[in-house]
């Protein structure tokens, strides 16, 4: 399950991968793939963040193998 870009997630809960970044003190955290439990910040142990997910970053990402090796621009068949 994503959530839409700019959603809330709070720490202990699963993190799909995506730009995490913290409501406290605004540190970013990308994540390549999907971690069962989302951490708190390290930081400041802020446990909440602002998720932006890879597939509202790009239309391109559609798995975490792409997240890590993200097709070149021109290359995708959208």
């Amino acid at each position: 399950m994503s959530n839409p870009e700019g959603h809330i997630v709070k720490a202990g809960t699963k993190a799909q991968p995506g730009k995490y970044v913290c409501i406290d003190c605004g540190a970013e955290m990308t994540l390549p793939k999907v971690e069962e439990d989302l951490r708190k910040c390290p930081t400041c142990e802020c446990a909440e963040y602002q998720c932006f997910p890879m597939t509202h970053i790009r239309p391109d990402i559609k798995t975490a193998e792409d997240v890590n090796k993200p097709p070149k621009r021109g290359e995708s068949n959208i």
